[in-house]
Parts: structure tokens; C-alpha cells; sequence
């Protein structure tokens, strides 16, 4: 059976009647911009942002640290995150990836990512009337914890806000710490 996506709990549990596997159960959230322009976090000292394409060889190693044993979206292999990564970029799984205000976050010292942020263009689907749409956010481990992926999220929004966009949105996999964000 091909990977099916579905907002309506009716099909899902008929799917699944029929032998389908649940990948993975997520929550869609959208936010509206109609407020005033949100301020970015500054990152903390030692980290700057580059273009995410720039740190695109680097991106699936770091993502495989972020997404660890036991987290709901961590990919089978680093093979696996290679080839969601190849997708994402070449504009093939969401849609067009947007620059910006997609970024990778790197260690100013050693150029390691630490971080990242994609947003793509969105079209209509699953109820979603179109727009931009946060395909993947991480922070590795050893930078957990310090407002970072705040300071990334951010910037999505305050880009958004900033292009005229009616709202962002994003899915958020059930059981992802990243939630309270």
C-alpha cells in the first residue's frame, strides 16, 4: 500500500482495518499572521547561519544526531535520512524549498551543523488552503535546550509575516519533545 496521509480519524482507522501500518501520527498546527511582527531570538555566541542548500551535505549526519534512537521521526539509517534529505531539497516531498528563510545553523569554530530550518511553498492539500510550510526543524543534542529551535521557528514566522503570508503551519509527530515549541 502507498504512504497515505490523512486528517480525517474515520479513514485512518480504516486503513488500518485493512492492513495499514501507522507511520507515524502527527499534528498539524497552523499559525495566523495577522498579529504584529514577531522579534527573532539572537543565536548564541559561536553559531551562524548559512544558506540551508550550502550545508546540504552535512545536513543528513546531523539530523540522524537530532532525531536519535526512540524519537518519533528518526530515520531507519543515515541512508534513509540521505535520501529525505536529497528529496527535500531537489524541491520533491513537500514542495519548493523557500530561501529564504530556510538556514542551517553551523559552530562558527569547526563548521559542524548544529541546527536547520526548511520552509517550503505548500499548496492546497489535507485541508491546508496553500502557504508557507516548516518541512523540517532540528537541533542536535548538544545544543538542546537553548532556545535555539525557538530562535529557528521564529524566523520562519517573522519571514512570513514579513512576505505578506496569511499563516505558516507545520506537523508536529506525536510524542516529539519539539511540541511545547
Amino acid at each position: 500500500m502507498p504512504e497515505t496521509r490523512t486528517t480525517d480519524p474515520g479513514e485512518a482507522a480504516a486503513l488500518q482495518a485493512a492492513g495499514a501500518r501507522l507511520l507515524r501520527h502527527g499534528h498539524d498546527m497552523v499559525l495566523d499572521l495577522d498579529g504584529p511582527a514577531p522579534t527573532i531570538p539572537p543565536l548564541s555566541g559561536g553559531l551562524r547561519v548559512i544558506a540551508v542548500r550550502e550545508a546540504a551535505s552535512r545536513l543528513p549526519a546531523a539530523s540522524v544526531l537530532a532525531y536519535g534512537p526512540g524519537h518519533p521521526d528518526a530515520p531507519a539509517s543515515l541512508a534513509e535520512a540521505e535520501r529525505r534529505w536529497q528529496e527535500l531539497l531537489a524541491d520533491r516531498a513537500i514542495g519548493p524549498v523557500l530561501e529564504p528563510p530556510s538556514v542551517a545553523v553551523v559552530d562558527a569554530l569547526g563548521d559542524e551543523v548544529v541546527g536547520a530550518l526548511v520552509v517550503t511553498r505548500l499548496s492546497e492539500s489535507w485541508g491546508w488552503p496553500g502557504g508557507p510550510w516548516v518541512a523540517d526543524i532540528f537541533v542536535v543534542p548538544a545544543h538542546q535546550g537553548r532556545d535555539l529551535g525557538r530562535s529557528l521557528l521564529m524566523r520562519a514566522v517573522a519571514w512570513a509575516h514579513g512576505a505578506g503570508e496569511l499563516r505558516i503551519g507545520l506537523t508536529v509527530s506525536d510524542g516529539n519533545p519539539a511540541q511545547r515549541l
